[in-house]
């Protein structure tokens, strides 16, 4: 599984805890972009990962030290979770793939051990899509439909649940079922918006296989 658009997923609780991404829609995801582009952009692209691999590895140094000192501490446990789900997406983005998993593992350890001081169906999502990267989709789905059962006006929680049904399990029907929730609760959001455009890209159209659609996050 390619993991070159995730930075949507991971937005919107990485930046409480001072990520500095996004949680917006991949816009991207669906695209079938295969330019190769040229020399000098790939090369600055390039430079820009290794930053952002050697940003990500000293937060989660810095959350690890924490956690040292505090091993409760439950925002560090957040943060140090999102610090290996960024990890693990540019990772991936690097060519780094077994590393990547193993970042995602780290990530899911982490959410999984929040989860049992505190519930919260932001880092529950954030739980799902882990294990989509790691293509447990069964498991991955679960965990999303539990967020939108316990926060049915999680607009990210029912987008991203429409990812992983079109993406990972192949459901387009459920996915644009998950999409519409998603658009109904504001369409005037960056998500409300993302997920009307998937809706529009596939209306009256059927799925032939997962991830045909165009590139994963």
């Amino acid at each position: 599984m390619k993991n070159s658009n995730l930075k949507w997923l991971l937005l919107i609780p990485v930046l409480a805890v001072a990520i500095g991404l996004g949680y917006l829609v991949p816009t991207k995801l669906l695209s079938n972009d295969n330019s190769g582009g040229d020399t000098s952009t790939n090369s600055q692209q390039n430079q820009a990962l290794q930053i952002q691999l050697a940003d990500t590895q000293e937060r989660i140094d810095a959350y690890q030290n924490l956690l040292k000192r505090n091993p409760s501490d439950i925002d560090a446990i957040r943060g140090l979770g999102d610090g290996y789900l960024e990890m693990g997406t540019a990772q991936g983005e690097n060519g780094a793939v077994n590393d990547s998993y193993g970042s995602y593992k780290n990530a899911v350890d982490q959410y999984r051990k929040y989860l049992t001081i505190q519930d919260n169906p932001e880092v529950r999502i954030d739980l799902g899509l882990a294990y989509s990267y790691l293509q447990m989709i069964d498991i991955s789905l679960r965990e999303l439909r539990a967020a939108v059962a316990a926060a049915p006006n999680n607009q990210r929680a029912w987008h991203s649940l429409g990812w992983v049904l079109y993406n990972g399990a192949g459901n387009l029907t459920d996915a644009r079922d998950a999409w519409q929730q998603s658009y109904n609760l504001d369409p005037n959001t960056p998500i409300g918006k993302e997920s009307k455009s998937f809706l529009d890209r596939f209306s009256g159209q059927s799925l032939a296989a997962p991830g045909t659609g165009g590139s994963t996050p």
